[in-house]
Formats: structure tokens, C-alpha cells, sequence
């Protein structure tokens, strides 16, 4: 048959511009006519695409998801020592300590630049805690950041910077990717300013950028569909041969 031969059985069969069906042909002592044959041909084809599409997305399980931790007014401050465990345990017991002051920096362009107070206070000493949830398994996690002066920062109990110089210092990025859990997280901080060398001028920032893989579970109407589709494709096969 030539080609447009078999275009013109083609569109009959699909009853494109008024084409009329072609004629039954003989094939193997058996009368199968064109358009049955394309039909058969077409049901199989589309029973491959079915099964492929709902394989492909079944197997596509993950998406990132951003999610930025910075200094706030959302982070607790105490400018008393606290008792042990306040950097390790999410669920520490804060009664007395306040939200931390945004010093309203221009300076500090990543995040906001706190402290228990004002930045020129006499508050020397400053320990700063912040929790948050993830809900899903972490990518990856960085940590930037800085202090004026000195600052020893735990991701859940965990010390990640030990900025001790007595100088005003930038961290990061740190990997902590590994430190974070699904649930409650922790970050918490044991800030201080150098009043014998620089006098009172002191603050601490930190900007924790995470990304998260959002688990994509099928729902049962899709695995329906999904074994309907591969048992079809099987089926086919095995007609074949």
C-alpha cells in the first residue's frame, strides 16, 4: 500500500474528513478489515502510554520546598544565666525570658541584628533561643551569620560556631544539614560583647536557609490505575507471542 494510501485508511478510520471506511482485506486466510486492525494496534498503544505515564508519576516521590530561619523578634532572650539544658532541650522551660529587640540595623542586611536590648545597653551577656518544626526530610541547611563580639551557637545541643575573638565576626555557610530532624528543631545562642576593649556596642544575627524533600505518596486511585495499566500491558503481550 503506498503512503497515501495508508494515510487515506488512517483518517477513514478515525472519520476524518468524511473518508469512507476502507474495504475488508484477507491477511493469513482470515478477513480483518483496516480499520479493526488500526484500532487493535491504537488500544495497544494506548494501553503502553497509560502504563508508562502512571509509572513516571508514581516514581516521581519528591520536590524542594525553601524554608529561612533569621533573627527576630520571634526569638526568646534572657540576660541571666540560665540553668542546663537550655541549648539542648526543644521543650526548656522559658518562663521569664522576653522577645529579643530588633535593633533596626541598616548594617545588617541578612537578617536582623538582636539582643536583649538596645545596642548600646549595659546588657553585656545575652542567651538567645529560637524553635522551629520541619515537617518533611531536609536537603540541605546552611548557616550565615555574625556576632559584635563573641557568640557560641548550638543547633539542637550541637555547638556549630565558637566565635570567642573578642572581635565583631561573620560565620558561614556552615552545612548543618545533617544536625536538623523531622519535629522540633532548636537553635540557641550564648552571646557577649567585648565592654573592656569596644564599650557597649553589641548585637547577633543569623539567617539558617533550609531546604526540605516533600514526600509525593500516590493515592490508591492512582495505584488502581497504575496495576490496570501494567496488567493491560501484559496482556497484550501475551496475546503477541
Amino acid at each position: 500500500m503506498k503512503t497515501k494510501q495508508i494515510s487515506s485508511t488512517l483518517l477513514a478510520c478515525l472519520g476524518v474528513n468524511g473518508i469512507r471506511p476502507v474495504l475488508p482485506v484477507t491477511f493469513q486466510d482470515r478477513k480483518i478489515s483496516g480499520c479493526a486492525r488500526l484500532r487493535k494496534t491504537a488500544a495497544g498503544m494506548k494501553t503502553v502510554f497509560l502504563a508508562f505515564a502512571l509509572a513516571v508519576g508514581a516514581a516521581c516521590t519528591a520536590t524542594a520546598a525553601p524554608l529561612t530561619i533569621n533573627t527576630g523578634t520571634s526569638w526568646l532572650a534572657t540576660n541571666a544565666l540560665p540553668v542546663s539544658t537550655w541549648n539542648t532541650d526543644p521543650l526548656f522551660n522559658t518562663t521569664g525570658w522576653i522577645n529579643a529587640v530588633d535593633q533596626l540595623r541598616p548594617e545588617c542586611a541578612i537578617a536582623p541584628c538582636i539582643w536583649y536590648d538596645g545596642q548600646f545597653s549595659s546588657t553585656q551577656f545575652v542567651w538567645l533561643r529560637k524553635t522551629f518544626t520541619l515537617s518533611d526530610p531536609v536537603s540541605t541547611a546552611f548557616l550565615n551569620g555574625g556576632a559584635d563580639d563573641d557568640a557560641l551557637v548550638y543547633l539542637n545541643g550541637t555547638l556549630v560556631v565558637n566565635d570567642s575573638d573578642g572581635f565583631a565576626t561573620g560565620f558561614g555557610p556552615l552545612d548543618v544539614a545533617a544536625l536538623l530532624v523531622q519535629g522540633v528543631n532548636l537553635i540557641a545562642v550564648a552571646a557577649s560583647d567585648n565592654f573592656a576593649v569596644f564599650g557597649q556596642n553589641h548585637a547577633f544575627l543569623a539567617s539558617l536557609e533550609i531546604q526540605t524533600a516533600t514526600q509525593q505518596v500516590p493515592e490508591p486511585a492512582s495505584l488502581a490505575l497504575l496495576g490496570i495499566g501494567l496488567a493491560g500491558l501484559a496482556g497484550m503481550r501475551r496475546r503477541k507471542t
